[in-house]
């Protein structure tokens, strides 16, 4: 059974531009050691949630991974166990940011600026307002660091609106609501209706605080109001080595990917972000070592080619992902790749270089190589060439399975050996 690595390289999709003559940042960039692992396995073009939808890529991760919408604990969740706070158990609860407002005839307008180095005088501000009651709904609040809490909804439910308007910048602070999908509707109202008041109440408190008074004074923006998304529930989840099987290792530089390996009970690794050659060729080390001890699949996470996009530059873009392609040239000195692992390259979404998204709904390439698989004859890594590759058109979700059948690891479901309901062949107990 081989050993699986899948290479994440988070955003590197794109649209076409016409500064790199109608092409995408990846198809315009020299990668030779990503065409070489195209050239030596098989290809295939995924959506990362569903054609055209835009997912968060801890969505699409979760998707990546095997696990379904309906069991999604939502963002605040991983981000809140990434800084070591674990929520409690079936417990409603968003992530909650301080933003300064100011009036207008359309309501609270949200300056669009964060205050990421101001966590003394943010952390002094979120104890004002940590505890508050309404609507029989008790209203906890965690700090996290910078501008970031964690909002705990004990008699809340989690099925309802953000009020952060998030990438829709120019909007006031919006009025949760509850969400018409909701299986539990009146307490979905209720759970909006008290965090409406909670939100307007620390309005009120944060306004006339000491801090933010001396902040007017020293020319700074007072924060003077908070805002809530990413509702969710922590809950227990199957394990990934109960789903699949595997023994695994994330490795990541961003405590919301430590939240999710906390979730689904991966170990963390983490390497810090740098050039993006580097940073490749230290998580590759990092990468041979969790093998090196047993480990059956690592997840390798990459943010380079997503950070690079957002500074609306497709050139910038294409020589990042030139970068990574420098460093996984590291991958071609492990002994035996092709035929004790199972090497997997592929994106969480796209990213656009241009234009108002953040992301984009098109779909991402795939290539799986390791001795065994079928070679076709897609010879480039690429957003449009993956199209042709044998293993067709997919969705995230269809990843594993496809990973553990390569790696002769796949569960007969002709037999059920054990209790879980998993893709991958997990632990026996004897009579």
């Amino acid at each position: 059974m081989k050993k699986i690595l899948l290479i994440l390289l988070d955003g590197i999709g794109d649209r076409i531009y016409k500064e790199l003559g109608n092409l995408t940042p990846l198809e315009y960039a020299n990668t030779p050691n990503l065409d070489r692992i195209a050239k030596l396995g098989a290809s295939a073009s995924v959506y990362p949630i569903n054609p055209g939808m835009v997912p968060p890529s801890e969505l699409a991760h979760f998707h990546l991974f095997g696990y379904e919408k309906d069991f999604y604990p939502g963002r605040a969740v991983f981000e809140s166990m990434g800084f070591g706070i674990t929520p409690p158990s079936n417990v409603a609860v968003a992530h909650l940011g301080l933003r300064h407002v100011s009036p207008s005839n359309e309501g609270l307008m949200i300056t669009p600026w964060w205050p990421a180095s101001e966590a003394q005088d943010a952390q002094q501000l979120v104890e004002s307002i940590s505890q508050f009651e309404s609507c029989g709904i008790q209203f906890e609040v965690k700090y996290i660091g910078n501008s970031d809490s964690l909002l705990i909804m004990h008699g809340g439910c989690e099925d309802i609106t953000d009020s952060d308007p998030f990438m829709h910048t120019g909007r006031p602070v919006l009025e949760i609501q509850a969400l018409d999908s909701s299986k539990n509707h009146s307490g979905a109202q209720n759970t909006a209706k008290a965090l409406n008041h909670y939100l307007r109440w620390t309005h009120e408190v944060l306004s006339r605080h000491p801090i933010n008074s001396q902040r007017v004074l020293d020319g700074k923006l007072p924060l003077n109001m908070t805002v809530t998304k990413w509702p969710g529930k922590h809950q227990e989840l199957m394990s990934f080595y109960q789903k699949t099987g595997l023994t695994a290792s994330l490795i990541a530089s961003a405590p919301m990917y430590k939240g999710m390996a906390s979730v689904l009970q991966m170990n963390y690794i983490e390497v810090a972000e740098g050039d993006p050659s580097c940073e490749m060729i230290d998580k590759l080390v990092a990468a041979k070592h969790a093998f090196d001890h047993g480990c059956d699949f690592v997840h390798l996470h990459t943010k380079a080619a997503d950070e690079a996009a957002h500074s609306h530059s497709p050139l910038n873009k294409a020589q990042v992902i030139e970068a990574i392609d420098v460093g996984i040239s590291a991958l071609w000195d492990w002994e035996k790749l092709q035929e004790d692992f199972l090497i997997a390259v592929t994106a969480d979404h796209c990213t656009p270089s241009h234009g108002p998204m953040l992301h984009s709904g098109e779909s991402v390439p795939l290539s799986l190589m390791g001795e065994g698989v079928r070679v076709d004859s897609v010879n480039h890594f690429s957003e449009r060439l993956s199209v042709g590759g044998s293993l067709g058109q997919l969705c995230s979700r269809d990843l594993m399975p496809i990973l553990l059948n390569a790696s002769n690891r796949s569960h007969f479901l002709g037999g059920k050996p054990n209790a879980y309901e998993s893709f991958g062949i997990t632990s026996f107990k004897a009579l």
